[in-house]
């Protein structure tokens, strides 16, 4: 009988096996893609076999001399994303396979993350019987690694996307925007501190609404590219009569 656990990979490398078919089918021959779900799936059917072998490491007592079992703990299911960024990782890395660009880094760094994210919910909704506990215990392990980070992220996001917009605009106009975004940022500070009580419903969306603002105007203005920005060339005859003069 397939456990919990091995059925995960068990069936990663079903779909590695069947993608290697196909691909081997109509790729006419090409050897990078082949390795590469090949390995897949021989990585996935390790642990997996594992897992069978070993029934995810439960000892079960057997016998009439098996040991009473104490109360059961039942797991702590807690809402998580990760199958859906999982998912996403692994689109992205397709695509920068596909392409040869640097998404398929970035694919496989949102999928590393994903999985140890992953692996650290499941072990805290298994660490005691108490769902509030093992979600400060989450909390404990995980706050000091995912907020500096994402707050890199984030400040990295911001100063990329908005440089793409003011880069993209005329002289004139980077500066109307720049001048047009500080003023609303201070705005809404100014009223979200003038408001403390408001909803954290409203908050959420005012940081998506900037946020998606932001990121669509990072990306218009990486398709449309940088302005034509005039070289100042210093004028070489006037600095050698200037010198001449002074000699």
């Amino acid at each position: 009988m397939l456990t919990l656990g091995s059925r995960f990979w068990l069936a990663v490398t079903t779909f590695a096996a069947i993608g290697w078919f196909v691909y081997v089918l109509s790729s006419g021959g090409e050897k990078f893609g082949t390795l590469v779900l090949g390995f897949l799936a021989v990585a996935a059917a390790i642990p997996g076999i594992t897992l069978v072998v070993l029934r995810d490491g439960n000892v079960a007592a057997e016998g009439a001399g098996a040991m009473a079992a104490g109360p059961r703990s039942y797991a702590t299911r807690f809402p998580a994303a990760w199958p859906a960024l999982a998912a996403l990782g692994a689109g992205v890395a397709l695509v920068g396979l596909a392409t040869g660009g640097a998404l398929l880094y970035v694919g496989l760094a949102i999928l590393a993350v994903t999985l140890f994210e992953w692996m650290v919910q499941g072990w805290a909704e298994r660490a005691t019987g108490d769902p509030a506990a093992n979600q400060r215990l989450r909390n404990q392990v995980m706050y000091p690694v995912e907020i500096p980070t994402l707050a890199a992220l984030g400040i990295g996001l911001v100063v990329l996307t908005f440089s793409r917009v003011l880069l993209a605009l005329p002289k004139t106009g980077s500066t109307v925007i720049a001048i047009v975004v500080a003023s609303a940022i201070l705005g809404v500070a100014v009223l979200l501190a003038s408001r403390p009580r408001l909803s954290s419903s409203v908050l959420t969306g005012v940081v998506v609404a900037g946020a998606v603002a932001l990121v669509a105007g990072g990306i218009v203005g990486a398709v449309a590219g940088e302005r034509e920005i005039e070289e100042h060339v210093a004028d070489h005859g006037e600095e050698a009569g200037e010198a001449e003069g002074a000699e």
